[in-house]
């Protein structure tokens, strides 16, 4: 099966295909991503079948006093750096790199350590003198790839789960401001759930979706431009005119391989070009990381 870019593949050994019946898909359809309450991750977590990088306590039994654990926050540790290259200069410039320490519902549960050295990146659109605000967050996933994601090195994860169909979540917020917080999804290995994201997203997809028989209602969207074949970006309608929903969708169509991934990010409006920093390096980077 090709591989575009950095792109995940449903063939990879870390992700398991499962069947998803029709109850688990209309609600994934029909939940805000911004307050998400029923993805496939988290649906596993009410069952209680979940695995953890972290260790627990020599009694083998979460503390009630440990604080990430009683605020239900997924600690990210800085565990490196990211190396970025512009192709106009000569030096390499870095940001910190955080390891995520996530919740995994499958049978491989994966070191939080990249098993190598990240590679250099290449011309991302981050002025030097803006490098000393960011961080590089990234949630590992096997041996050859993971989730990178751009975010303000302040942030705090509060959610970062693995479905066992490959269904990733990963949310973090401001801690001075927690309305001001950022949702990522990547549907994994679920075609029916795949199908409807991509025909409620991409206005050029619905009939093809409703052909396919995995059609809902969309979103409410104030704006929605599509950039390209495989991206879309969006401005969400929302009652409050002092914070906005803003996003970006990344979908790749092929026979028996649809993929969509989402980002979107609660902030207010003097914070757009924060927020239009972070879609630009998720325009890069919009679903698995290969390194």
């Amino acid at each position: 099966m090709k591989r575009i870019g950095f792109l995940k593949q449903g063939s990879q050994k870390s992700k398991r295909y499962v069947l998803v019946v029709a109850a688990i898909v209309t609600l994934l359809f029909t939940t805000s991503l911004s307050n998400p309450k029923a993805l496939l991750a988290e649906q596993q977590h009410e069952t209680g079948q979940q695995n953890q990088t972290t260790a627990p306590p020599a009694s083998g039994k979460p503390s009630d006093s440990d604080p990430d654990i009683s605020k239900g926050r997924q600690p990210a540790v800085q565990c490196g750096v990211l190396k970025l290259k512009q192709s106009t200069e000569v030096s390499i410039r870095q940001i910190p790199l955080y390891c995520i320490s996530g919740k995994f519902y499958g049978e491989e549960v994966p070191t939080n350590l990249p098993h190598k050295e990240l590679p250099v990146l290449q011309d991302l659109p981050i002025p030097p003198s803006e490098l000393t605000r960011w961080g590089a967050y990234f949630l590992n996933e096997s041996s050859s790839h993971g989730y990178l994601m751009l975010a303000p090195r302040n942030w705090e994860v509060t959610t970062a789960e693995t479905g066992m169909n490959g269904s990733v979540k990963i949310e973090m917020r401001d801690p001075s401001n927690p309305d001001i917080h950022m949702t990522y999804l990547d549907v994994g290995a679920c075609q029916g759930c795949a199908i409807g994201m991509i025909g409620s997203y991409f206005p050029k997809m619905e009939k093809w979706a409703d052909e396919k028989g995995f059609m809902a209602d969309p979103p409410v969207f104030e704006s929605r431009t599509q950039l390209n074949e495989h991206m879309v970006q969006f401005k969400l309608k929302k009652p409050s005119e002092t914070f906005k929903t803003y996003g970006m969708a990344f979908r790749f169509v092929e026979q028996n391989n649809n993929q969509f991934t989402l980002l979107e990010i609660e902030a207010p409006e003097e914070k757009a070009q924060l927020a239009q920093t972070m879609f630009d390096f998720f325009a890069r980077y919009p679903a698995a990381f290969v390194y």
